[in-house]
Parts: C-alpha cells; sequence; structure tokens
C-alpha cells in the first residue's frame, strides 16, 4: 500500500476539505520524484519563487533534495527474520531539501495573520555523521534548531502577519540546514488543520503509521493503591507533594500512601559523592508555570543540586520485543519550568554533589515548588561524613560505546566535527562521573592487500585514546577487530549475526587474522598504549560451527602472541573446545559462581567479567533496584572482575521514539547540544558503584587496623569483619538481579549506613 493512500485513510475528508477552503497553503520538500502528501504542493531544490505560482526558493545556490522512503518491513539476512526499519516515513519525512547557505522560501498568502508550521529533518542515512545546526527566521522571531545525524524531526510553530510581499521563512546554516514541509493557515482554519493534517501527520512521524500502530498492545500501568485522603490545602493549591525512594519505580497513576505525604528528603554522603533525593507533586487540577528552585544545603551550593524530572516513555518490555508497549518512568530531563497535566505524577530527581571540601556535619536546606496555584517547601536533610570513598584499582567499571568521534571522523564540516568531539568529551565526563572509566573500542583494519600488508587506520583510534588518557580511564582496552572482513575475503559471504551462517574457512583465514593481529599489535607498542583484548566476534552461538570457527580464530589470535576477549557465557558447556583459547570470559550473568571463577582466575589466570544487560537494553529501564544491586553489593558477591554492560547509548531510528526500529532505542539519551540526559538506571549505577566503594573503603580500613598493632583498632576490625559478613550473607546471590527477590528499596540505605557506621568506628580506632 502506497504512502499516499495511508494518508487518505487518515483523515479521508481532506481532499475535499482542502478544494472547498483552499485556504491552507501546504507545501511538501523532496525530490521529483518522490511521493507527496495528500493536499501538499511538491517543491524540489529548482523550484526557484515565481509571482503567479506564488510559493518557491528565493535562489537555487547550495540547495539539494534528498530522499529515503521507510515504508515496508525490511528483511535482515543475516539476523534471518523480518525487522522494522529504522523509523516509518511518510511523504513528508522521507524527503528533504538541504541547504548550505543561506535561504529564503517564499510564499504569497492572503493578508493578515496567519499560522506557520516548519518540519526540518531527514530520513537519509548518508547524514548520519552530519549535525544540522540552523535557525529558521520568520519576520522577527527566530528559532534555532540543532539535529544529530538522521532519522530525528523537528517541528516549529510560528505567528506572522501577510501583506503585500510575499513570506519569507528564513534558512541560515551554521552547519547546513534541511526543511521536509512548510504549512500556512489562518486562525480560521486553524481547527481543521490540527485535527485533519497536523494530528495525523505528528502521531505518523513520533510514532508510527496507524496500520502499523493497530498490531501493537498497550499494557496497564502496574496497581496504582487507593488515594489517600488530602488535606484542605492541598485541595486549594491544586496539588500534592509526596516521595518514595528513588529506587522505587513511580507510573503516570501511582498513588502516594498517607505516609509518603509531605515529606522530608533525607540523604548521606561523603566529600565529593552524588547522592539523589526525589520529590513526586500530584496535580489535581492542570497547573501552569510549574518551577523548581532550590537552596543551598550546608557546604552544598545550590549550583552543586541538579533538577530533573522524569520523563514518562512509551516503551518495549524488552528491547527487541514487537507489538507491546507500556508507559514507564525512564529519562530524567532537565527541568526549567512547564505546565503539568492533572492527574499524572511529575517526579523530580535531584542529583547532590557534596564538594571535595565539605566539612562533615548535619546540614539542612529546602526545595520549593511552585506553580500559579500556589507553592510548596519540602525540607531537605543531608549528613556530610568525614572520609573519603576509596577506589578499588583491581575492579573496572567499564561500558560499550558508540564512539561518537567515529562520527567527527566522518563529518564534512568543522561544525559537525565540534559537535561530535564535544560529545564525546561531555560523555567521556559523564562517565568518570558515575565510576565508569573503561569503553569497547574497535580499530579498522581491511583485509591485508595482495602484499600482505594492512592499512591500519590510526587516526580515528588516536583520537579516541587521547580522550581515554585525558579522562584518566584505565585498561586494558578491549578492542573489536575485524574477523568478518577476512572470513569474507576468503567465503565470499559474511558469517552472519552471531555466526548464524558461518563456514570452516581455510587455513589462509587463520594465517591472515595472525598477520592482521600481529600488526596491530606492533603499532600498539610503538604508540604506547595499554594492552589491547582482542575481541574478534560478539556472542558466538553455541552451534558447532560457530564454536570450530571461535577455536580457529581464536588460536589465530593467541598465535599473535595476545590475550583474547570473548562475550559467551562458560557455563554452555558446548563451548569447552573455547576454554584453553580464552583469556578473558564476558559473560552476561553472574555466572558460574563465586567459588569456581575463584578458582579458575587462581588456575589459569582467566578473568571473569560480566556485560550486565539485564539492566540496560533488554527491558523497559524499570529494574532500576536490580541495577544498583549489580553494581554494588551483588557484584561485590559475585568474584568477577569488571562490569561492561551494552552499552551507554542506542538508538536504531528517533531516539526519542522507542517504538520504532528492529529494537528498542536504550540507555542515555542527548540534549540538542550533544550533552548526556541520564536514564535512572545510569544513576544508579552509580549508587551501585558507590556502595561497592564504601565496602572497598572498609575492607582497606580492616586490613589496616589488623596491621596496625592498636588492641582497640584490631578489635574495631573484629566488630567491623562481623557486621561486614552480616551484609554478605544477606545478599540473595542471583545471576541477574532484576526485578525479584531483591532487598526492598530501604534496605539498600540500611545496608551501606552499616558499612558507613564501620568505617567511621574503625577510621577513630586507628587514630
Amino acid at each position: 500500500m502506497r504512502l499516499t493512500q495511508y494518508a487518505l485513510r487518515i483523515s479521508p475528508a481532506l481532499a475535499i476539505a482542502i478544494n472547498a477552503h483552499a485556504a491552507p497553503l501546504l507545501y511538501d520538500m523532496g525530490t521529483a520524484k518522490s511521493d507527496v502528501w495528500t493536499g501538499f504542493t511538491k517543491v524540489t531544490h529548482t523550484t526557484v519563487f515565481d509571482a503567479q505560482a506564488g510559493f518557491g526558493w528565493q535562489n537555487k545556490d547550495g540547495l539539494t533534495s534528498s530522499a529515503r522512503a521507510y515504508r515496508e518491513m525490511i528483511e535482515n539476512k543475516s539476523r534471518g527474520r523480518e525487522e522494522q526499519p529504522p523509523i516509518w516515513t511518510n511523504p513528508i519525512t522521507e524527503d528533504a531539501v538541504i541547504g548550505e547557505s543561506a535561504n529564503s522560501f517564499l510564499i504569497t498568502a492572503p493578508p493578515g495573520d496567519c499560522n506557520l508550521y516548519v518540519v526540518c529533518g531527514t530520513s537519509d542515512s548518508k547524514y548520519r555523521a552530519q549535525f544540522f545546526d540552523f535557525t529558521v527566521q520568520v519576520g522577527e522571531q527566530t528559532q534555532r534548531v540543532r539535529i544529530e545525524g538522521c532519522y530525528q524531526f523537528r517541528t516549529l510553530r510560528f505567528r506572522a502577519t501577510a501583506g503585500k510581499e510575499p513570506l519569507a521563512i528564513k534558512f541560515a546554516p551554521r552547519s547546513k540546514w534541511v526543511v521536509n514541509a512548510v504549512m500556512a493557515w489562518t486562525d480560521a482554519d486553524a481547527p481543521r488543520v490540527q485535527k485533519e493534517i497536523l494530528a495525523p501527520f505528528e502521531e505518523w512521524t513520533f510514532r508510527m503509521p496507524p496500520a502499523e500502530w493497530a498490531k501493537w498492545k498497550q499494557e496497564s500501568e502496574p496497581p496504582t493503591g487507593p488515594m489517600p485522603a488530602l488535606g484542605t490545602a492541598d485541595e486549594k493549591r491544586g496539588f500534592a507533594v509526596w516521595s518514595r525512594h528513588y529506587l522505587e519505580c513511580i507510573y503516570p497513576h501511582t498513588n502516594p500512601r498517607a505516609e509518603d505525604l509531605n515529606p522530608e528528603l533525607r540523604a548521606f554522603a561523603t566529600p565529593g559523592e552524588f547522592e539523589p533525593v526525589n520529590f513526586i507533586v500530584r496535580p489535581l487540577r492542570d497547573l501552569a508555570s510549574a518551577k523548581v528552585s532550590v537552596s543551598a544545603i550546608g557546604p552544598v551550593p545550590a549550583k552543586n543540586i541538579e533538577v530533573r524530572r522524569v520523563r514518562y516513555m512509551m516503551a518495549r518490555p524488552n528491547y527487541t520485543v514487537l507489538h507491546r508497549c507500556r508507559v514507564v518512568p525512564d529519562v530524567l530531563e532537565r527541568f526549567k519550568g512547564g505546565d503539568l497535566k492533572a492527574g499524572e505524577n511529575a517526579r523530580f530527581w535531584l542529583t547532590i554533589r557534596v564538594p571535595d571540601n565539605a566539612p562533615a556535619g548535619e546540614y539542612r536546606g529546602n526545595v520549593t515548588f511552585t506553580c500559579a496555584g500556589g507553592k510548596a517547601v519540602v525540607p531537605v536533610k543531608l549528613r556530610v561524613l568525614p572520609f573519603k570513598l576509596r577506589e578499588d584499582p583491581t575492579k573496572i567499571f567499564g561500558i560499550y560505546y558508540h564512539h561518537p568521534l567515529d562520527g567527527a571522523a566522518e563529518a564534512k564540516d568543522d561544525v559537525s566535527r565540534e559537535y561530535w568531539t564535544r560529545k564525546a568529551d561531555l560523555e567521556h565526563a559523564d562517565m568518570v562521573a558515575h565510576g565508569t572509566r573503561n569503553v569497547v573500542l574497535s580499530i579498522r583494519c581491511p583485509p591485508a592487500d595482495k602484499d600482505g600488508k594492512f592499512d591500519i587506520k590510526w587516526d580515528t583510534l588516536a583520537t579516541k585514546v587521547e580522550m581515554w588518557k585525558k579522562h584518566g580511564f584505565v585498561g586494558p582496552m578491549v578492542m573489536g577487530i575485524n574477523s568478518g572482513g577476512v572470513y569474507a575475503k576468503y567465503m565470499k559471504e559474511h558469517p552472519g549475526s552471531h555466526l548464524r551462517g558461518v563456514k570452516d574457512p581455510p587455513e589462509e583465514f587463520s594465517r591472515e587474522m595472525t598477520a592482521m593481529v600481529r600488526a596491530i599489535e606492533a603499532g600498539r607498542k610503538e604508540r604506547g598504549w595499554p594492552e589491547f583484548l582482542y575481541y574478534p566476534v560478539d556472542e558466538p552461538s553455541t552451534n558447532p560451527d560457530s564454536v570450530n570457527f571461535m577455536v580457529k580464530v581464536l588460536k589465530a589470535c593467541k598465535a599473535a602472541g595476545v590475550r583474547t576477549y570473548v562475550t559467551a557465557d562458560p557455563t554452555h558447556e558446548q563451548f569447552e573446545p573455547m576454554r584453553p583459547f580464552i583469556d578473558v570470559w564476558s559473560t552476561q550473568p553472574f555466572a558460574p559462581d563465586r567459588e569456581t571463577v575463584l578458582a579458575d582466575m587462581k588456575a589459569r589466570k582467566v578473568e571473569y567479567w560480566c556485560y550486565p544487560n539485564h539492566v540496560n537494553g533488554e527491558n523497559d529501564h524499570t529494574p532500576v533496584t536490580g541495577a544498583r544491586m549489580t553494581y554494588g553489593f551483588g557484584f561485590w558477591r559475585s568474584g568477577f572482575l569488571t562490569l561492561i554492560p551494552w552499552i551507554y547509548q542506542a538508538s536504531g531510528g528517533d531516539p526519542w521514539n522507542y517504538l520504532d526500529s528492529s529494537s528498542m532505542d536504550f540507555f542515555n539519551r542527548s540534549e540538542q547540544d550533544g550533552a548526556p540526559i541520564p536514564v535512572a538506571m545510569w544513576e544508579a549505577y552509580r549508587e551501585g558503584y558507590d556502595d561497592y566503594r564504601y565496602i572497598h573503603t572498609l575492607e582497606q580500613l580492616i586490613a589496616e587496623a589488623k596491621k596496625s598493632g592498636k588492641p582497640a583498632a584490631q578489635d574495631a576490625a573484629t566488630k567491623a569483619e562481623r557486621e561486614l559478613k552480616f551484609a554478605w550473607d544477606s545478599i540473595r546471590v542471583q545471576a541477574k538481579y532484576k526485578h525479584d527477590d531483591l532487598w526492598s528499596p530501604a534496605e539498600f540505605d540500611v545496608y551501606r549506613w552499616l558499612v558507613a557506621q564501620q568505617i567511621l568506628a574503625v577510621r577513630n580506632a586507628l587514630r
């Protein structure tokens, strides 16, 4: 079915209405061959203004048209299945006009006031490394548009007054500008345009076509519980204020309990630590002009308290699931004010950053929520502890990463290169602030030429390593290598996702893999970079052909004198032939158990790392409690050396639409300037990381006290060991900490406080 037919199904009266009124001016930008939304007029980059036609570009300089239509399901041969396209395009979003110099689109409109609506974005993947940065001006009104790559669209609204001269929509680029459609209409036509044009367009563009959406089932929220009686003051001002532990998911219509109302927010932290608190506003009616302001809390200045609002997202229950979704709390957006909808919870997430030199003590401050109906003051109590947390040099907190510097290397203009570089820098700083100091990298190395030489692409990797060093990241570096390219050279086909279609390659393959690794390793040593862990294949299957290939490729890597890294579950007996050639087992669950892991690491010098995707992309971002357990007490109990989940940020299509693309977008999002926007689980990672640092700090102090020769210190160490063992025994050990059989949210803080008390006691005894 063609897209124009979809449009007619959305609004069957549209064509009749357009012809009857002829008032809205509707222009669909694109190529000469692309489709046009019903009732719109086609405009290409060659359409220069003509007074008789009444529309067109001021000039053709620097203009081009681009198109990419995604209309049907896509066959993924590598995975052997049909998948959704990156986005579902319609006649407006499938194509665009793009410019690299200032230009204006001119329209002759009837004299008087009118509304303008401009759509900007591209579905063309060849622009994936482009950062569009431009302004759109109508009269005295100017709006800035910034779009990272493709698959995102911005809509702009203007008010204008038409006169004798044509209306000018002016596009001024810093890099390039892009436009998909321009619409203009009078106030009299506004209800019809909103209903018959804008609403169908926005539903399709920011969710999916109606015919596709009809296949999806939206699941209901968890039970909300009864609503407690509210006070007269709440009824008068139009909202109630309450709070729950930040690990507890609050949905749009979760009701507070009586004890949740009118809270005092409490926290304890060490100098240099980040600590979250939160409160929730339940609007009893629509609230206009809502704002949140914070005071200083003792040594913590107000600028050290970040205010964000939890954004609800329509998400899939698992990142590969189709046709099932529900609304979940997810993204933590900066909150600078706005209106709140009646009956829908607004949760405000405050992150307190304690200064490195903050003196110990108990301090008070407050958070003030105001709106047109009134205000509420929420007290905050913070205890700063008199010690700093220590880092464990034997553990690595890492993460997989789609590196923005790849975009910088591919970009065609300085503005785009500057954007990608800035984004990478901000994300590295954000990782450090969350305890993460290692990312998975890869090196571009095509197969050898006819002379056996390798054209290794060092430049982009070198910029990544420089940023690694700048932010104090630690090695070794997991380094993806091009085993698939070498395989395709000899087999004339690709091995498929997870080696789905792999066959046994000739010995020449193994010899070239060894030569490639030797060449890369020689370059690494020459540059003085940290050790590479060679990562030839991601998640091989247990199929015998897959295992046979893995043995061959791992042996080839080992022949170059390096260590290997494999993402596979060592408890699967099918992988046993690979075991002698694996130096780092990276396994998704904490499996095998602690005793097996420690014994194997001691006997064979093998390492066990974990990529806990169950608290990252493989869910709808609700296992916040599981994320904290995984990163803290669970990690401590596991015996594993490293946490390295997939992934810091992943987007298949529109990063703000979790229902498009073959798999759900997940984890951290980005501001329009590239600054990271966290999700709640990312903040839970940091809280788990801090739990682990509390434990490690106590373990180090216990060791120091035992060696001190001071009876009081040794007694304190003995007591601290008992308390630490109590926490150890209280952990309900699981391979995957997610939702079930975990501590209650409040228990995490109880156990952290138990550890903190023992740190204080041992420190005092050592003194």
